[in-house]
């Protein structure tokens, strides 16, 4: 009997195991349509390595419609962040999702330990906490909740961000009509 009872517990403590890692794994975020958009003669070439929810795909849409008139931007699932090297972009924009009791997620804190160069890196995580700030590597994150009210106030923060990578004064760029 307590063979059987050992045997039961032991398939139970792996079968939740295996359910929490899936869980963890897919986590809540949809993945996003990975795309290349190319002008013929760039301004600049910037990378944006994202994970998607309602909030964030806003934020990366309008990040998009208001330089892609301007530069070569290559949009990527945040899962292949780690195959980016940094110096390939002018900018690198990621916009991840903090996960609990760890700030930046794994593929996140690997990419930033794995390069020394992170002054083109523009980091902006959402979180339950609106008040939450998060620094690592020497990279300040932007933080917002995911309140769709704050779209304006967090695109433009991203923006200025954007803008000192590339040494733009002001708002230079306009965006796309």
């Amino acid at each position: 009997m307590k063979i059987q009872f050992i045997k039961f517990t032991v398939f139970y403590t792996w079968a939740l195991v295996l359910c929490l890692f899936l869980l963890f794994s897919s986590s809540c975020a949809r993945g996003i349509k990975e795309t290349r958009l190319s002008q013929e003669d760039p301004s600049f070439s910037m990378i944006i390595a994202s994970d998607s929810s309602e909030f964030k795909d806003s934020i990366r849409n309008r990040i998009v419609r208001h330089y892609q008139d301007h530069g070569n931007i290559e949009i990527i699932n945040i899962k292949r962040l780690k195959a980016i090297n940094p110096l390939d972009y002018d900018v690198v924009l990621i916009i991840d999702t903090t996960l609990a009791w760890s700030g930046f997620n794994p593929s996140l804190n690997t990419f930033l330990e794995a390069n020394e160069y992170k002054k083109n890196v523009v980091v902006f995580m959402t979180a339950a906490d609106p008040d939450w700030t998060y620094s690592y590597q020497g990279v300040d994150a932007i933080t917002s909740a995911s309140v769709l009210e704050n779209i304006d106030v967090k695109f433009e923060e991203i923006r200025q961000q954007i803008d000192r990578r590339l040494n733009l004064p002001g708002d230079t760029i306009k965006p796309a009509s």
